[in-house]
């Protein structure tokens, strides 16, 4: 009697493993900007890192908007989280830190101007600088980011109340600053 009921037990198992199995590989791609593009094909993808099986991507959405998501690989390739965005100045001026978003707790990014002369603190931390001309040019063009650059920064703790201080290299001088929200 424990045999005629193991068996179908087992086969049912086997079923749901080979179901999970075929639709997760149905949702996983051999890259990761692969996987972001399969939510979301019209984005501007800007790439932040890629190490070991976490990626960071920001995109430009429908020309107005910026946003990040993370992508991560499993078993069967790369899959996308959640993409999370805002909007972006029209006049794209941004020779302060206005505009910065946050992608959960954990991330906090905003795009600036003279990239090359400033740099940003989270705490006691440097922001990383991602300069947008390494976009082609045509888009660069199009959605109007000619000498804007990303600034990034990623922590291991949650970043609820951490200062963020836009600084000039050359002087130490202080331009901005302000409470990640």
């Amino acid at each position: 009697m424990k045999k005629q009921t193991i068996i179908p037990v087992i086969i049912f198992i086997i079923s749901i493993t080979v179901i999970w199995g075929v639709f997760e590989k149905l949702q996983s791609y051999a890259e990761p900007q692969e996987a972001v593009l399969a939510i979301e094909n019209d984005l501007v993808l800007i790439p932040g890192f890629k190490l070991n099986d976490k990626a960071l991507f920001f995109f430009i959405k429908d020309g107005n908007s910026i946003g990040s998501t993370y992508v991560h690989e499993g078993l069967f390739g790369w899959k996308a989280d959640v993409l999370t965005w805002g909007s972006m100045d029209q006049e794209r001026n941004y020779e302060r830190l206005n505009g910065y978003k946050g992608h959960g707790e954990n991330l906090v990014y905003g795009l600036i101007r003279n990239g090359r002369e400033r740099k940003i603190l989270i705490g006691e931390n440097e922001a990383r600088i991602l300069d947008l001309a390494m976009l082609p040019s045509n888009e660069v063009e199009k959605y109007n980011l000619e000498g804007l650059f990303i600034w990034y920064f990623e922590s291991e703790t949650p970043l609820s109340g951490e200062e963020i201080k836009l600084i000039d290299k050359y002087t130490g001088e202080e331009i901005d600053s302000e409470r990640f929200r």
